[in-house]
């Protein structure tokens, strides 16, 4: 019996397979294994381990034939599993609200006991190409909008601005107008040349007075 637990510890990659998910959408990562390689004896410490692997690996979680599961990083609770289906094979897990740093390489690996590795299944997590398009084709159409809505903003308050009316000449006071000051200023009798005539004549008229009178 030794022997052929020695012989199934090959940590052969198993399955291969690619999920795609949209960003902040719960997406179920798949794992599932022959219920014969869990062995008859229902007593077995056989357990799969989940983990992350990008630059590095980081466990999430170890889930056992029997459901009971231990966390090293739920996510923020994101993680979920389905402990009655275990029995059967199957270690799928739920994650939720899928993130950017979510979308990465994932394994499922089966064990039997400490150091005994049977097999594991790698998943691809992307995110879903129609959904990345469409979310880059929002945010395109929102930017040149707005683009657009700036230029017809300044587009309307440099028109509003020419437009605007301007005072005429003719509303001010004909004091401020040029042309009037220097017309009124040539039309306007001198004071000293009139009084200068005025003594000229006053003089006159006395000269002829006192000539009359001789």
């Amino acid at each position: 019996m030794f022997v052929k637990g020695e012989l199934l510890c090959k940590r052969e990659l198993l399955k291969r397979s690619n999920v795609s998910a949209e960003l902040q959408s719960d997406v179920l990562l798949p794992c599932n294994f022959d219920p014969v390689l869990l062995r008859s004896n229902k007593t077995a410490d056989v357990a799969v381990v989940w983990k992350q692997i990008n630059t590095t690996t980081h466990g999430l979680l170890e889930i056992s034939q029997h459901g009971v599961e231990r966390f090293w990083n739920n996510r923020n609770g994101r993680v979920k599993h389905f402990p009655k289906l275990s029995a059967s094979g199957n270690f799928s897990i739920l994650l939720k609200k899928v993130q950017p740093y979510d979308l990465s390489l994932y394994s499922c690996e089966l064990h039997h006991g400490t150091n005994c590795s049977i097999g594991y299944q790698e998943i691809q997590l992307g995110q879903d190409l129609a959904s990345a398009f469409h979310q880059a084709n929002i945010i395109t159409a929102a930017t040149t909008g707005a683009v657009v809505l700036c230029i017809i903003i300044i587009s309307v308050c440099y028109v509003i601005t020419k437009r605007k009316p301007q005072p005429h000449p003719e509303n001010h006071d004909n004091w401020s107008n040029p042309i009037y000051v220097s017309y009124h200023k040539t039309a306007q009798p001198s004071h000293g040349s009139d009084g200068k005539y005025l003594h000229s004549r006053r003089s006159l008229l006395n000269h002829k007075q006192t000539s009359d009178s001789f």
